[in-house]
Order: structure tokens, then C-alpha cells, then sequence
């Protein structure tokens, strides 16, 4: 039978007084909670870290979401690490997928100084009505 170092995790026999990869001193197991592996005083009947009854069975971990660890190349489709800032096959920049949906930089920029151009074209049209009145 093994545990395991409460130092480095190897797993080592039980009869061991020292870790065999780490040299640390085995202390006695204990009570441990079997869903978080706190160790607990005797006579414990309910986890004082995640509040699992001890003598139950241990309650499945949440899964954590991680980001991607591939990227694919807009240009060239070819799957990269996610850290990479350029395509090791094409050198296209690797960046967040923005939808062709959306509205483009170059777009909103366009769309901004046409109005601005139509403005000052009515600012000079109502300027010059004015001079009429006057």
C-alpha cells in the first residue's frame, strides 16, 4: 500500500518515515476530507473547508474553462499555438476572429468624416443665407 508525500505528492510505501524524493518527514495521515483533501480534526462529521459530510462519497471538482491552446490562421488556415502574434506558415497577425458581421474600423472612419464633410457643407450654405438677410 502507498501514500502520497504531503510535501512533493510522490507516492511512497506507508511504512516510510521519509519521503523517498523529497526527504520530508511523513507525518501520520489523519482525516482528510475527501473532496478537498483538508486535513481535519478526529471525530469531524462535516467538512470545515467545503462542507462535505465526511463518510461520503467526494463531490465531483467544477471543470474550469481554459482558453484555447490553438489558434487557426485567418489567412492561411493553419492551426497555430494561441500565443503566437504571427502565423509561423504566412506571418498574418494572430489576433482575436473579429465576424465579417460587424462593422469595420475603416468603415465607422469613412462613415465619420463623410459627416463631417456634409456638416461643414451646411454650416457654409447656412452661413451664406445669413450674409443675405443681414
Amino acid at each position: 500500500m502507498t501514500k502520497e508525500c504531503s510535501n512533493c505528492g510522490a507516492q511512497i510505501a506507508e511504512n516510510v518515515k521519509f519521503c523517498t524524493e523529497c526527504g520530508s518527514k511523513m507525518e501520520p495521515e489523519g482525516l482528510k476530507c475527501p473532496s478537498c483533501s483538508v486535513k481535519l480534526p478526529e471525530g469531524t462529521k462535516f467538512c470545515m473547508e467545503c462542507g462535505t459530510k465526511i463518510g461520503d462519497t467526494p463531490r465531483p471538482k467544477p471543470k474550469i474553462e481554459t482558453a484555447p491552446k490553438e489558434a487557426v490562421c485567418p489567412k492561411c488556415r493553419k492551426k497555430v499555438p494561441a500565443d503566437l502574434k504571427f502565423c509561423t506558415e504566412c506571418g498574418t497577425p494572430i489576433g482575436p476572429q473579429v465576424s465579417k458581421k460587424g462593422t469595420n474600423n475603416d468603415e465607422v472612419d469613412k462613415i465619420i468624416n463623410e459627416a463631417k464633410v456634409a456638416g461643414k457643407g451646411l454650416l457654409k450654405e447656412a452661413d451664406s443665407l445669413l450674409k443675405r438677410f443681414r
